[in-house]
């Protein structure tokens, strides 16, 4: 099987539509998260996200924020500001989807979680912290997102700590036995890793691999229709730096 992995969307349907073009042909889908907030298109991507052939998607924490269900007194300003918005642009039908996400998934050997194991909503960013998320495991592979940073964590059986590697610009990661991994695909709607291309990863289920991709898309026409829905201009202008 090949299972086309999405991670923090944020309503980025430029972006969204560029990575499902480059993607072609997939067996099924696999979203870890966000897919609203900051960006100006909340119910167009839930919906396409929603068609997408056998899916399996867990919440994240925007999504959980835009039906009442996360406190957004963590988020800053210009995110709370993104989540009032989007719980008025939400129809009766894409909240109800989103509102019954599980916070945890698995699918043949791989478990799906926004953020960590341990606390689904808990930023992921370094080997020490990998290791609660290794140790809660089940299966040899964890897909993660959260941090909007396309990176992998990986660890041998006999290892004492995690290794961790960057995929700024993409490549392929080979499943050995023995050996668990951590992927984070990246965001596909707001990039955070100084690459402002939008990311999305490929599991290949027979062949162990996960290949993260980057594809460029028109930056400046989600800037224009943030702009004309009066989104915070930081959140628009940060598209075009990937930070």
């Amino acid at each position: 099987m090949r299972y086309l992995i999405l991670a923090d969307v944020h309503a980025n349907l430029e972006a969204l539509e560029a990575v499902l073009a480059h993607a072609r042909r997939v067996d099924a889908a696999l979203c870890l998260g966000d897919l609203v907030g900051y960006g100006p298109d909340p119910n167009a991507c839930v919906e396409r996200i929603r068609a997408l052939p056998k899916l399996t998607c867990v919440a994240g924490n925007h999504d959980l924020a835009a039906v009442g269900a996360y406190d957004i007194s963590w988020f800053n300003s210009y995110a709370r500001e993104a989540v009032l918005w989007t719980q008025k642009q939400l129809t009766a039908e894409n909240r109800d989807f989103l509102a019954k996400l599980p916070l945890v998934q698995t699918v043949e050997g791989c478990t799906l979680v926004h953020g960590s194991l341990p606390e689904p909503m808990e930023y992921l960013l370094s080997a020490w912290e990998a290791r609660a998320t290794f140790q809660e495991m089940t299966t040899p592979l964890c897909l993660v997102g959260h941090t909007h940073v396309a990176e992998f964590y990986f660890q041998g059986d006999d290892a004492i700590m995690p290794q961790q590697r960057s995929l700024l610009h993409g490549g392929k990661i080979e499943l050995e036995a023995g050996i668990r991994c951590i992927v984070n695909p990246g965001s596909i709607g707001q990039p955070r890793d100084g690459n402002p291309m939008a990311a999305y990863a490929v599991y290949d289920s027979k062949r162990r691999t996960v290949a993260v991709r980057r594809v460029p898309y028109s930056i400046s026409a989600v800037q224009e229709k943030m702009r004309v829905a009066n989104l915070p201009a930081m959140l628009s202008e940060r598209l075009a730096y990937g930070r």
